[in-house]
């Protein structure tokens, strides 16, 4: 019961902070400049392209993230408690500054290449680091020491509902990537800013909780040593 629990609970949470760091809908727009001159189909296929990418990227980090961190011997609260510092901190900064500060960058690196050879630019920068960026392999790293439990089992359960919810962020953004066009004409600049906005407060709670989750075990093991 307790691994369906971990399975279960591992889902939104995994879905709920990524989502607002590899923004689809942003990604999508900056996606669409930088492929004015492609027809419907080729940004299809990039998007599915880049979603499938997404997905390794994600998972290969979300599997790596216990084996560095106990290669560099840094214990999962500690993790926990820092990661969900810089996860609330870049909501913070989305929250006051929600046309997404590293959309310039992002946008202008990609730039940097031929606009017309997509299918080179697939892996870079479509998918890293207009898609997933350091943000995106910094929250996967902090879900794969949230995901780190006594028994092995609750940690596989664990880790398979972070892959799912890796699997529902990579479907959003295909479908977000897909159909750029029609979303920038419907949202428009002020449509796109609220939903920035309220994505970046929900990922300063899911920060502030993760933080909590390792400062709770911190605090535990100082009164149990006192």
């Amino acid at each position: 019961m307790d691994d369906v629990l971990s399975f279960a609970r591992a889902i939104p949470l995994a879905f709920g902070a990524l989502l607002p760091v590899v923004n689809p809908l942003g990604t999508a727009i900056i996606l669409l400049g930088l492929t004015e001159d492609a027809d419907v189909s080729t940004r299809a296929r990039i998007a599915k392209a880049v979603s499938i990418n997404t997905v390794l990227l994600l998972a290969a980090v979300l599997v790596a993230g216990r084996v560095v961190l106990g290669f560099f011997g840094i214990s999962v609260p500690i993790v926990q408690l820092a990661g969900g510092l810089v996860l609330a901190a870049m909501g913070w900064q989305m929250l006051f500054n929600p046309d997404d500060p590293s959309s310039d960058t992002k946008a202008s690196d990609a730039r940097a290449s031929d606009r017309r050879d997509y299918e080179s630019q697939v892996f870079y920068p479509f998918t890293f680091p207009l898609t997933v960026g350091p943000g995106g392999v910094a929250v996967a790293i902090t879900l794969s020491a949230h995901s780190t439990r006594e028994h092995v089992m609750a940690t596989v359960a664990a880790q398979l509902g972070s892959f799912v919810g890796i699997l529902a962020v990579a479907v959003v953004t295909y479908l977000c990537l897909a159909n750029a066009g029609r979303i920038a004409a419907r949202l428009g600049a002020s449509g796109m800013s609220v939903l920035i906005r309220l994505s970046a407060f929900v990922i300063v709670c899911l920060g502030a909780e993760i933080c909590w989750s390792g400062a709770r075990v911190l605090l535990r093991s100082l009164s149990v040593a006192g």
